[in-house]
């Protein structure tokens, strides 16, 4: 044995008995999870690399990779997974030398067919029998009510670089779990994939309705064929899927990668109604229920007032707990129940909301928000939906339909919920209410114009006039007048620095807008450098505090996501004593424009003082690599000291 061998057996013994608690990684559809083949893994060690160096091989590469489901006649489903996994590079043996399979004790059988690593020299090293461990996955641990949520977890041997590991199980999930086969796959990863194969067979009768995208058809193919016995089968084949870089704020997989997702659910009306029904079966009644509705509703009159006061209350006390949707039972527990044990699924915290605003007279119904680029009806199934919600029409007297979130209270199109879909199910339609993404970037402001005068002591004072829009505004966040001084803080602190708030004037507070005028002054003096007094602005500017850039890195290989496109303007005037002199002032930034938006700085000087006015604007919520670049070297020059510093000599 050479003596790399050598540390990788060590390494692992090691590792072995030192892993009491492992940590879960996305997981595949049927309660499967197998890190060695998640996309997302994440090495150790600061992240692998795709390419070591140029012309080296990838650190990873997916030689073969096989999934099938069988659905049985009887309603049970069988799931076979064989994967074979070549590492060439130590960089990734912590992220793919442990792989995981997780499963529920009471409704699966597992079997490890195959766990061993074939060497580079042709040798095979098995999996020793000490090296198999069961322990209760992170996200699941400690909670009675999913102690049967178990992960099988195997400590590879003989791992070295360019290894294979060879892994190959099957999970045999009983008749009637899961009223549904159901999954939503990533197609290619983050490194090579040679050989990919998916293939759904189903008995008579059953039809199964697939959404494929991000491939041209060229590039994979697809079989059906029909058996004598009446059972029909989908096959999918991929070969030589180029790995996909990881780079800062990629588009999600589901919209940028290959995927494809299925289900045997007749429509989404159908699996909609079905859900929002378990939901509204498990928020029962009882004597606990009862007391809290009436304590947290005290003495509120109004529907829509002890409706935000039992979210509150909830959000506040209950333990949200939440785990991959193929690991999830087929039914939430009864609100009775959950909130006597106070922690359960975000479908049980939507049933026991639904259950404590009924119990204090309030009419509620259940329903779903769904991200509108991860959402189809074809393929409708839990792991699509973004939260469980309820809602109540009218329920502040006549301002229309309100959503609230167990969690984070009530939902409005802002950062956190622009983009979602509502889905609800009346008169035996499925409703839905848009909250659409901001595309727009006149939707989204930031509108910054003011005065502020330094004195013979460095201080500074004056007043500023803010609008802020769209993406720009949560109105949960905005509720009370303290936290409106705290949002007008974050802002004026991405105006001028270590300034206070001194009194505030809301102009305009609506769902989407928030204008205000603020009096502002410094509790000290501007810092000295030798004699002059510095005024550096904020090297982030509002809009750019709330809406990251990636212009960190000077290569880009895939499109950048933002939150969404923006305008932000500033016109700050700056005075100080006539016999000051002004040493240095903050540079211009040449106009910077093209499709993706434009970037300007002027500063025009004045008698004892000078006007800076800025404009930032993105055009687009995605930017092509071309356009990141372009977007950079404005955006950096910005954010360098040159164009911040004001020096006054007294």
């Amino acid at each position: 044995m050479n003596s790399t061998r050598i540390v990788n057996a060590c390494s692992s013994f090691i590792t072995r008995y030192r892993t009491s608690r492992l940590r879960p990684v996305s997981g595949l559809p049927l309660v499967i999870l197998l890190a060695a083949c998640a996309g997302c893994a994440t090495p150790a060690h600061g992240g692998a690399r795709q390419m070591s160096v140029a012309g080296a091989p990838p650190d990873v590469v997916h030689e073969l990779w096989e999934q099938h489901w069988t659905l049985a006649t009887d309603g049970s489903i069988v799931y076979h997974e064989k994967h074979h996994i070549r590492l060439n590079s130590d960089r990734v043996f912590r992220a793919f030398g442990n792989p995981r399979i997780t499963y529920n004790t009471e409704t699966d059988e597992v079997e490890v067919l195959q766990a061993r690593t074939r060497l580079p020299s042709g040798e095979y090293v098995e999996l020793p029998d000490y090296s198999t461990v069961e322990v209760s996955p992170d996200a699941a641990a400690g909670w009675p009510a999913f102690a049967n949520i178990r992960q099988i977890t195997m400590v590879m041997s003989g791992i070295e670089p360019g290894c294979v590991l060879e892994l190959e199980h099957r999970v045999t999930t009983k008749p009637g779990t899961r009223p549904y086969l159901t999954a939503d796959l990533r197609i290619d990863d983050r490194y090579p994939v040679r050989s990919r194969t998916v293939s759904v067979s189903l008995p008579p009768g059953v039809e199964l309705s697939p959404v494929f995208s991000g491939l041209p058809e060229e590039r994979y193919t697809y079989a059906f064929e029909q058996s004598s016995d009446g059972y029909s089968r989908h096959r999918w084949e991929f070969v030589e899927l180029p790995g996909q870089p990881v780079e800062p704020q990629d588009p999600p997989w589901r919209a940028a990668g290959v995927r494809l997702a299925f289900s045997t659910a007749p429509d989404a009306k159908t699996w909609v109604r079905q859900e929002l029904e378990g939901i509204a079966a498990a928020a029962d009644e009882s004597e606990l229920l009862s007391r809290l509705a009436k304590q947290w509703a005290g003495e509120q009159t109004t529907a829509g007032d002890k409706l935000a006061a039992i979210q509150q209350e909830l959000a506040g006390s209950f333990n949200f707990v939440n785990f991959d949707a193929g690991w999830q039972p087929a039914h939430p527990r009864e609100a009775s129940g959950v909130i006597a044990g106070n922690y359960g699924l975000p479908r049980e915290a939507a049933a026991v909301l639904l259950a404590l605003a009924r119990a204090a007279g309030v009419a509620v119904e259940p329903a779903l928000l769904v991200a509108d680029e991860v959402w189809n009806d074809a393929a409708a199934q839990r792991a699509m939906v973004a939260a469980y919600v309820v809602v109540c029409d009218d329920a502040a007297g006549g301002d229309g339909l309100e959503i609230w979130h167990p969690r984070h209270g009530r939902v409005f199109r802002d950062r956190r919920w622009a983009g979602h879909t509502l889905l609800t199910c009346q008169s035996d339609e499925l409703r839905r209410v848009p909250l659409p993404a901001w595309l727009d970037p006149d939707e989204s402001r930031v509108v910054v114009v003011g005065s502020v005068e330094v004195d013979k002591e460095g201080k500074l004072a004056g007043k500023l006039s803010v609008q802020t829009s769209g993406l720009f505004v949560s109105p949960s966040d905005l509720e009370t007048s303290d936290e409106q001084k705290r949002r007008a803080r974050q802002i004026i602190g991405h105006v001028l620095p270590g300034v206070k708030l001194k009194a505030l004037d809301v102009r305009t507070l609506a769902p989407g807008r928030f204008d205000f005028e603020a009096r502002i002054e410094s509790g000290k003096a501007l810092p000295r450098v030798d004699e002059c007094y510095e005024l550096k602005l904020p090297e982030d500017s509002p809009a750019l505090a709330d809406v990251p850039l990636p212009v960190t890195y000077s290569r880009r290989q895939r499109p950048a996501r933002l939150l969404g496109p923006f305008d932000e303007q500033i016109e700050l005037k700056i005075t100080w004593p006539a016999e000051w002199h002004c040493d240095a002032r903050p540079a211009g930034i040449d106009r910077a424009e093209g499709a993706w938006g434009l970037i300007e700085q002027t500063v025009r000087p004045m008698e004892r003082g000078l006007v800076l006015r800025r404009q930032t604007r993105v055009n687009r919520r995605e930017l092509t690599p071309a356009e990141v670049l372009a977007l950079r070297g404005p955006v950096n020059q910005l954010r360098a000291e040159h164009a911040r510093t004001l020096l006054l000599r007294p």
